[in-house]
């Protein structure tokens, strides 16, 4: 497996996955080979997409301001259940790696009903997983 070229940053705009974003383009500015990505944000419910796209907006002018003007990430808004949608994202993207925020990351995976969509998207995302706190 070489190193992910095809880059998730899924965000809400809280501050842990503000802080996923800004990684992200920091990683970026520093590879030759520049990775495609895709900043997501999923709204829960259609009344809240204008939000979304505030938040999707915002979370690409933090990735380019670490990452340099080389990378111009695609910019998605999706409707659903956030682990979910974030995991079907990925796999309609054919992503290998996914950046998320970890305010809610809890270190026991293994339990029977594991919290939060950090410990979601560990369970169900077979790639490389970068979860900033």
């Amino acid at each position: 497996m070489g190193f992910p070229s095809n880059w998730l940053i899924a965000t809400n705009g809280s501050k842990y996955a503000s802080e996923a974003v800004k990684h992200a383009g920091m990683l970026s500015s520093h590879l030759n080979n520049k990775p495609s990505v895709t900043i997501l944000v999923v709204a829960e419910n259609k009344e809240d997409e204008d939000t979304a796209k505030g938040i999707v907006e915002m979370a690409k002018f933090l990735f380019e301001e670490n990452s340099g003007p080389e990378v111009d990430p695609e910019l998605v808004v999706e409707t659903g259940e956030p682990g979910k949608t974030i995991i079907k994202t990925a796999g309609k993207l054919d992503c290998d790696q996914i950046f998320i925020g970890g305010a809610d990351f809890k270190w026991d995976i293994n339990a029977d009903k594991p919290g939060g969509i950090s410990n979601y998207i560990i369970d169900k995302f077979n790639g490389v997983i970068t979860v900033v706190k």
